[in-house]
């Protein structure tokens, strides 16, 4: 019963902000970054996350709305749409035919979800142009949330949220010193954070490009993130050096910035990462014996995958303490290496893609290092919000389509079909 509420709300959301896509799909990013996926479970006894259902919601009402709007979305992007689902179908095909379809949730949270909201943003672009750049601002806003939560737990001011459920998970312990947020793991909170520091270029106040980013970075150390860190600290880098001041002031900007992250690492805050950064604990042998364990695989798995979530088995076969942590090795294990080679050309292939009149500033370097990042653990093989974070951050890479102006006629029409539906919803 609650589930069937889940989807009339999802179908509710979606009419209520047809005309405004804004706050439809800020809707989904507070979901993805407020309701860990046990939550979720816990509270509505489903493993359908309401990220899954109110995206595919708008989804379906973009399409009643306008379906050439659609159509032309899709084929603008032709190839990469055309990738990505021969990769969807080689995913679930391989799982329905190994016996692991059960995980198909999974994939449909992580990848199907959130590239139907990819399609939502990009469709609605062409008639708000502004929507990318609202996108980026949502996210980069939702980060800034997480990293004054994190503040507030480290500090002790502010009670750790869902505590019950991540008592439950192996890594937490009742003294964890790395800070997840509001999320059900560190590593997916770092990704978040590192993911809006290029974005918070795209923010309108100067004080808020300048101290964004600062704030953003604070949070990432204290996930604990060592990649996510290296990303945030180059991505602050790039917008000091990509800012529109004079030379000298860039220098200045960067030795400062250096100093003060010196100076932080050698904080009770920056012991958080600083102690991981001199003693990982034997982290990087063992992932360096994965990668040589997934290279053995590929004689077997190079065309055809094992299954959604064998790649966890291989490793426990061989006496391996961790996964794989890489979601590539992973994918080449689960739905085949040929598959995974697709999927991962087709999100270089959107992050290349050139920019349109409406470019979103930060974005395809946000892009390109949020997969960088979450590279570095499992994140897509996992029930977390890693999917919806990186299609949403592609989604406005190019920012507006630019398309052929339509005769008077054509105009006329299909602005009073549209207001007919519009109406109707």
């Amino acid at each position: 019963m609650l589930f069937v509420v889940q989807i009339a709300l999802s179908f509710g959301i979606a009419v209520a902000t047809v005309r405004r896509p804004q706050w439809g799909i800020a809707v989904v990013v507070l979901c993805g970054a407020v309701l860990p996926f046990d939550v979720v479970r816990a509270a509505i006894g489903t493993s359908w996350h309401p990220i899954t259902t109110i995206s595919v919601a708008l989804l379906v009402v973009t399409l009643l709305r306008d379906p050439g709007q659609l159509g032309r979305t899709i084929g603008r992007h032709a190839v990469v749409m055309a990738v990505l689902f021969v990769f969807f179908g080689i995913a679930i095909v391989t799982s329905w035919y190994t016996g692991r379809f059960g995980d198909a949730g999974t994939i449909v949270l992580q990848l199907v979800a959130p590239t139907a909201l990819f399609l939502v943003v990009r469709a609605r672009t062409a008639d708000q142009p502004g929507l990318p750049g609202v996108v980026a601002r949502t996210l980069v806003l939702v980060a800034v949330g997480e990293a004054i939560l994190i503040l507030g737990i480290w500090s002790g001011v502010v009670t750790q949220p869902w505590l019950s459920t991540l008592q439950g998970l192996r890594w937490w312990t009742p003294d964890a010193p790395r800070m997840p947020g509001t999320f059900d793991h560190p590593l997916v909170a770092a990704l978040w954070l590192s993911a809006a520091v290029p974005l918070s270029a795209a923010l309108r106040a100067p004080w808020a490009r300048a101290l964004v980013p600062v704030l953003l970075v604070v949070g990432v150390v204290l996930t604990g993130s060592r990649t996510a860190l290296f990303a945030a600290v180059f991505a602050v880098a790039v917008l000091i050096i990509r800012s529109r001041v004079a030379a000298l002031v860039k220098v200045a900007a960067l030795v400062a910035a250096g100093i003060g992250l010196v100076v932080f690492l050698g904080s009770a805050a920056g012991a958080v990462i600083s102690d991981r950064l001199e003693d990982d604990g034997g982290s990087s042998s063992a992932r360096f014996r994965t990668i040589g364990l997934a290279v053995e695989q590929w004689s077997d798995t190079a065309i055809v995958g094992r299954g959604f979530g064998a790649s966890a088995q291989v490793t426990r076969n061989a006496l391996i303490g961790n996964t794989f942590e890489n979601p590539f090795l992973m994918f080449s294990v689960d739905f085949g290496l040929v598959a995974t080679v697709l999927f991962f050309a087709a999100l270089v292939a959107l992050i290349l893609a050139r920019s349109g009149p409406v470019p979103v500033p930060g974005s395809r370097l946000a892009s390109a290092l949020t997969v960088v990042v979450l590279i570095g653990f499992n994140s897509l093989s996992t029930n977390t919000p890693i999917g919806l974070l990186l299609f949403l951050v592609l989604a406005t890479v190019p920012g507006a389509d630019p398309e052929r102006p339509d005769p008077p006629e054509a105009v006329h029409t299909r602005a009073g079909l549209r207001g007919t539906v519009e109406a109707a919803l």
